[in-house]
């Protein structure tokens, strides 16, 4: 997953009123590897890809304002994705 592609959903999630800011770290994950999703239970996600895991647990996740750490959050997460 290129860096470009993460600020760019990033910022469409973040514009987007329609969704709460207490789950738009949910929203950006779903945009950035929805289709790889295996598992999510509370907040806590899955993902899978070509036998690469990703779990990411939502509710401690840094504050979805602090764009340059989430991210870095999420490029490091789906570097194999």
């Amino acid at each position: 997953m290129f860096i470009k592609g993460i600020k760019r959903n990033y910022d469409k999630v973040n514009q987007d009123e329609s969704i709460a800011d207490d789950v738009k770290i949910d929203a950006l994950l779903m945009k950035l590897a929805g289709e790889f999703l295996v598992s999510k239970d509370d907040r806590v996600y899955i993902f899978e890809k070509n036998g690469q895991l990703a779990k990411f647990d939502a509710k401690h996740a840094r504050a979805f304002h602090f764009k340059e750490y989430v991210v870095k959050d999420m490029n490091k997460l789906f570097h194999d994705f």
